[in-house]
């Protein structure tokens, strides 16, 4: 009896927590598509990120503009991605309201799992020719050799384009001093928004 009693609550349980995410998933999936046909993407990404550093970050780097010469916008780079909680909280009752402060976000690991989920198809939208840069002069030896392994010719590679193009849109604190990213930490420099501002220092 014990047995029976102990299974029927085992499965009432899962059965009630198949039914929460069910609820939270199917609004997920509705707002991943609805967003963009009613607002700009970029106030979908505002609900959890500190989209105003970012977007000082894309103005200074050499992805400030897209092919056509228009301002680049998350979405042509980064894939929507939502949650549970996030798809609770994109409803329109919330729109104005904050769910995550910047501070609750640790930037190293944001780094890592954004590079990782960033799809060579994107890239490739304005970044049609491999071989070529974005002047349409041909690009070094060891890119060649490089791109030639990532498109199967010779070699392969399970390297994705921002797993070797790193901090070319966003460059957080702790990259600045590479020496690779000199030009676009002193130009972040240049432009620091002042205290108060969007994307400025935090009193």
């Amino acid at each position: 009896m014990k047995e029976a009693c102990r299974s029927v609550i085992h499965c009432s349980s899962m059965l009630a927590a198949v039914l929460l995410v069910v609820g939270w998933c199917l609004p997920a999936a509705a707002a991943a598509k609805a967003p963009a046909k009613t607002r700009p993407v970029v106030e979908e990404c505002k609900r959890c990120h500190d989209v105003a550093m970012y977007q000082r970050e894309l103005q200074a780097s050499p992805h400030a503009v897209d092919k056509d010469k228009k301002p680049i916008t998350c979405d042509q780079c980064h894939h929507f991605h939502f949650n549970p909680l996030t798809s609770y909280y994109a409803r329109d009752e919330y729109y104005d309201k904050k769910i995550f402060q910047p501070g609750d976000f640790d930037r190293r690991k944001m780094q890592a799992t954004a590079r990782a989920s960033m799809k060579a198809e994107k890239c490739r939208a304005c970044h049609k020719d491999l071989y070529k840069n974005v002047k349409g002069e041909p690009i070094s030896e060891i890119g060649r050799l490089c791109h030639d392994a990532f498109l199967g010719k010779n070699g392969e590679t399970r390297r994705t384009c921002a797993g070797c193009h790193i901090n070319i849109a966003h460059l957080p604190p702790f990259d600045r001093d590479r020496p690779f990213n000199a030009a676009f930490a002193k130009k972040l420099m240049e432009n620091q928004p002042k205290s108060g501002e969007k994307g400025g220092p935090k009193k």
